[in-house]
C-alpha cells in the first residue's frame, strides 16, 4: 500500500513539474473521458511537438452473470485505477503511439448460489456430509478477484488538437491493459443452520481451494483487458 502511494506522489510530482514548463508554453489540456475502463479525467502536458505526459483516473463499475462449477456466480468488477502515459506523435501528426502504467486497483466481487448438488457436484464428498436438498439451497459461496497492483499499458490514438491550440478537441484511443492474471484473494461458503457449523470443515475448505483455481481459469481472460476512449478536452 506504502509503495502504492509514493508511486501516485512521484507521478503528481512529476506532472506539476511538467505543467509548470507547459504553461510557459501554453501546452496544458484537460479532459473527461468515457469507455471501457469506465468514466474519467485526464490532464495533456504538451513536452513538445513530439511528445506529450498524460495522467488520469478511471471509474468503472457493472455485473454480469457467469456459472462456474455448477455454481451460478453474479460477478461484479469495480474498477478504479490512476494512469501516467506518455504519448509519442511519431509523424507530428494526430497519429499517436502510447505506453505508460497504471496504479490498478481493479477488483471483482462474486457472490454465488449452487444449482442442485452445486458446490459438491463436482468433489467426491464423504456421505456424513450430504446434505438434505432444502438446506442445499441456503449455502452461499463469497469471494473476491484483484488483479497486479502495477499494469503496463500500451495503445493507439487521434488527436484533433495536437497542435494545442487553445480551444476545445476531441481524442479517441484503442489499447490493451496488462493488469495480470487474476486472483482469488479469498472465498468463503456460507449456509443457514445446521449447515454453519461445516464452515470450517476441512472437506469444505478443500473444496473452496479447487473452486478458486475454476473460478481464476473462467476469469483469465481479464487479464488482457481491452481499453477504447473517447475524449472531450479543452486546452489552455
Amino acid at each position: 500500500m506504502k509503495a502504492r502511494y509514493a508511486l501516485l506522489t512521484s507521478c503528481l510530482t512529476c506532472l506539476i513539474f511538467s505543467q509548470a514548463s507547459a504553461e510557459e508554453q501554453g501546452n496544458i489540456g484537460v479532459g473527461v473521458k468515457a469507455g471501457t475502463l469506465g468514466v474519467g479525467a485526464e490532464v495533456d502536458l504538451g513536452l513538445n511537438e513530439i511528445l506529450h505526459l498524460r495522467g488520469g483516473a478511471n471509474y468503472l463499475q457493472f455485473s454480469f452473470d457467469s456459472t462456474i462449477s455448477n455454481i451460478d456466480y453474479e460477478m461484479e468488477p469495480e474498477f478504479k485505477n490512476f494512469s501516467l502515459l506518455l504519448d509519442v506523435y511519431p509523424f507530428s501528426g494526430s497519429f499517436r503511439i502510447t505506453g505508460g502504467i497504471f496504479i490498478n486497483n481493479n477488483e471483482i466481487d462474486l457472490t454465488g448460489s449452487p444449482r442442485g448438488d452445486g458446490l459438491w457436484a463436482n468433489y467426491s464428498i464423504p456421505s456424513e456430509y450430504s446434505f438434505a436438498e432444502p438446506l442445499k439451497d441456503t449455502i452461499k459461496v463469497n469471494g473476491t478477484v484483484e488483479f497486479n497492483t502495477f499494469a503496463p499499458y500500451v495503445g493507439i490514438g487521434w488527436n484533433s488538437n495536437v497542435e494545442q491550440e487553445k480551444g476545445w478537441g476531441v481524442s479517441f484511443e484503442m489499447g490493451v491493459l496488462f493488469q495480470g492474471a487474476p486472483t482469488v484473494s479469498s472465498l468463503t461458503a456460507t449456509a443457514a443452520a445446521p449447515l454453519d457449523a461445516y464452515a470450517d470443515n476441512p472437506i469444505v475448505l478443500q473444496v473452496l481451494e479447487q473452486e478458486k483455481k475454476a473460478i481464476e481459469d473462467d476469469l483469465e481472460n481479464f487479464q488482457y483487458y481491452p481499453v477504447a476512449s473517447l475524449m472531450l478536452h479543452y486546452t489552455f
